[in-house]
């Protein structure tokens, strides 16, 4: 004799939701989702620790080219090979005083 199916709403009861991956591809995604955000802050922005302290400067060019930089010590020649951060610093700086001044 065959058993019948309880299809009633009080019978069983949900588990919960059903992961439609498994454990370690849904790791591996989430992985990559971080992973190209760090990428995407790495090509983007400079970090640099300043005398005023740590500051986030967004890069005029796209690149990896001067993303950390301890400028602290930094004289008129390191200045000068690192243009990019400079130009960079100062942009940042003007935008922040336009906002200052101007809003």
């Amino acid at each position: 004799m065959a058993k019948k199916r309880n299809t009633s709403k009080g019978g069983r009861k949900s588990k919960g939701p059903v992961l439609l991956l498994g454990g370690s591809v849904a790791l591996l995604i989430v992985f990559a989702i971080f992973l190209a955000i760090f990428v995407g802050l790495l090509f983007n922005y400079h970090f640099l620790l300043t005398d005023d302290g740590f500051k986030v400067v967004e890069k005029i060019h796209w690149g990896v080219k001067d993303t950390f930089a301890d400028t602290r010590d930094w004289g008129i020649k390191d200045w000068i090979q690192h243009d990019e951060v400079g130009k960079a610093l100062l942009n940042s700086e003007v935008d922040r005083a336009k906002k200052k001044w101007f809003e």
